[in-house]
């Protein structure tokens, strides 16, 4: 099974860490595939790492993804359990996170993964505001990459850059990699998506839109900073309700039927070197 999902986006503020923890949430709660997540964290600003742990302090967790990439640990050793209800594991980020990008090796992660993949039934990545080589080293390790996106004119004109290293990543590192697809975030629930930006998304990503749109909600910007999912936060608000209908529906109908596809390849391919 294809089970590491890289969260991407190179613009701040569009929804990255919130869809990765509600993501990792949902997955545990409602995938009928498994009930383990693991959420690495990939971004030096550590938002996810924060709520994960209860923690916002900006203190630096005994053990992170650094000590891991480095070879000070184990991958196993670098993971730690979290505070959420829900059945996550985390394998924390830090500020020192930066340097290894500098490093300029987009392989580093994969053998992080390859070590800890068997253990989880999910592993979600969250990436840096950035198409740097943290990203990058996501997307060469990644199954599946998800694009969260405001549907506002700065938010859109990032996505081609998206598109464009998502296909470079394919042809030259992981040709495994797919697109499960673009989500709309922080969409206002009063106004209809402007018709022109919709259009764009779609020239970009051809029919890798999901249908569901997470609307603006209170609750789910409360949620992380009070270091629970949206589900265990309020699961009766609008916000719980459009994150689990996405996950329960829509997300796992498009993981089926890319594995599905994924897997005829393989064996095609076996076939044709036989």
């Amino acid at each position: 099974m294809g089970n590491i999902i890289a969260i991407v986006n190179p613009k701040g503020g569009s929804g990255k860490t919130t869809t990765a923890l509600n993501l990792a949430a949902g997955l545990t709660r409602y995938s009928d595939i498994s009930s383990s997540c693991l959420i690495i964290d990939m971004d030096p600003h550590g938002c996810a790492t924060s709520s994960l742990l209860g923690k916002m302090d900006g203190e630096v967790p005994s053990r992170t993804l650094f000590d891991v990439l480095r070879g000070a640990m184990t991958p196993h050793d670098g993971v730690t359990s979290t505070v959420y209800d829900e059945n996550i594991d985390l394998l924390p980020s830090c500020p020192a996170l930066e340097s290894i990008s500098r490093t300029h090796k987009v392989d580093r992660l994969k053998k992080v993964t390859d070590a800890l993949s068997t253990s989880y039934g999910w592993i979600i990545i969250d990436t840096p505001p950035n198409m740097g080589f943290l990203t990058l080293n996501a997307l060469v390790t990644a199954d599946y990459v998800i694009v969260p996106t405001q549907c506002t004119g700065l938010a859109v004109s990032t996505l081609q850059q998206v598109a464009d290293t998502i296909d470079k990543v394919k042809e030259r590192q992981n040709v495994w990699l797919q697109n499960l697809g673009v989500l709309i975030t922080m969409k206002d629930g009063r106004t209809d998506l402007p018709t022109d930006l919709l259009k764009q998304i779609k020239k970009i990503f051809p029919r890798k839109l999901f249908k569901t749109l997470i609307t603006n909600n209170i609750k789910i910007e409360e949620a992380p900073s009070n270091f629970n999912s949206i589900y265990s936060y309020d699961s009766g608000c609008l916000g719980a309700s459009l994150y689990r209908d996405w996950v329960k529906g829509e997300l796992q109908r498009k993981h089926k039927a890319l594995e599905k596809k994924k897997n005829e390849k393989m064996e095609e391919l076996n076939i044709s070197q036989v």
